[in-house]
This record gives C-alpha cells, structure tokens and sequence, in this order.
C-alpha cells in the first residue's frame, strides 16, 4: 500500500470513529434467541473491523498468487544472470573511445 492509500485509511478510520463516538447511545442487540445491549459505538468499531478482516481475507489468495510468481520470476532472473558471461572488465590505463 502506498502512502496515499495509508494515508486515505487513516483519514477513514478517523471518520468512522468521530461518527462512532457522536453516536454513542445505547442499542439492544437481538440475533433469534440472544439478546444484548451494548453502546452503539461498541457496534460500529466491531462491525468495522469484521468488515476489514473479511476484505483483507478475500484479498489473501490474490497476495500469495502475487508472492508466489514474484518467487519464481526472481529465480529465473538469477538464473539467466548466472549463465550470463560477465561483461569484461576495463582498466584505468585503458582509454574509453578509440582515437579519432
């Protein structure tokens, strides 16, 4: 991630949390049987960050794709430079262009 997405997430997590605390009230949870109450803030910081964790999830397999072909290409790459033949090298005393 670069630092304008770092920096685009840090503004979004403070406007989720300014948005979390101005709407602090409390809420009755009910999922069938289970019932809770609990600040609303408690549930907007929880629902954020499952929401962060399942994106991260699903981007999971497209990084190890990522990271397993970066792998392969760079042993490729140190293949092909080891069978390269060094470039010969110049000395000091050498001149660099032939004379006019």
């Amino acid at each position: 991630m670069g630092q304008v997405g770092l920096i685009f997430s840090l503004v979004l997590a403070i406007l989720v949390a300014v948005f979390a605390i101005q709407n602090a009230g409390p809420v009755t949870l009910r999922f069938g049987i289970w019932s809770m109450e609990t600040s609303l803030v408690v549930v907007i910081l929880v629902a954020v960050a499952a929401g962060a964790a399942v994106a991260s999830l699903l981007g999971l397999p497209g990084w190890v794709r990522d990271r397993h072909r970066f792998r392969q290409l760079t042993r490729e790459l140190d293949g092909l430079r080891a069978a390269e033949p060094s470039p010969p090298s110049m000395s000091p005393e050498a001149p660099r262009h032939p004379p006019a």
